[in-house]
């Protein structure tokens, strides 16, 4: 259970960086079952892509 929800701000899998950010950016607003939908963009596993995604990726970038 807990591995389904573990949070990973690496999206794009070269370590956390800008190009993470601008993906979860580009996705910003989408909802599971959406056209286009990406469920990397959902960090948090809540089913959509909001700001809360946005933060986690930027604060993972100066970690």
């Amino acid at each position: 259970m807990f591995e389904t929800k573990r949070i990973n701000a690496d999206i794009n899998g070269g370590g956390v960086s800008i190009g993470d950010l601008a993906i979860v950016a580009a996705d910003y607003g989408k909802q599971q079952g959406q056209s286009g939908w990406n469920e990397l963009a959902d960090v948090n596993k809540d089913g959509k892509v909001g700001l809360e995604d946005l933060a986690i990726v930027a604060l993972a970038m100066f970690k």
